[in-house]
């Protein structure tokens, strides 16, 4: 599995400005939230948050939310792969 650090990552994308990688991308991303993929990102985000909270401090519960966002991020990019690639090549919506 490929790991997507930035929109440049995404080969779709790299070759484009900054500005038309954003639009593109808000035009996925608003629609990833119709899978349940991303509701489970968002909820594993918050577990991994939780977790840090619960068994450390301030330091262990930013650390453990970095790493939930991390994962979320992943999640995500790999819906907008997955469902709206056309999106993000420019085609119509």
């Amino acid at each position: 599995m490929k790991i997507y650090w930035t929109l440049k990552s995404i080969t779709e994308l790299k070759d484009l400005s900054f500005r038309e990688r954003g639009r593109r991308w808000r035009s996925a991303y608003k629609s990833a939230f119709r899978h349940w993929q991303t509701w489970g990102g968002i909820a594993l985000c918050g577990a991994f948050g939780g977790a840090g909270a619960y068994f450390g401090g301030i330091a262990s519960t930013a650390i453990f939310s970095g790493l939930g966002g991390f994962i979320y991020g992943q999640i995500v990019t790999h819906v907008i792969l997955k469902y709206y690639r056309h999106r993000l090549q420019g085609e119509a919506n």
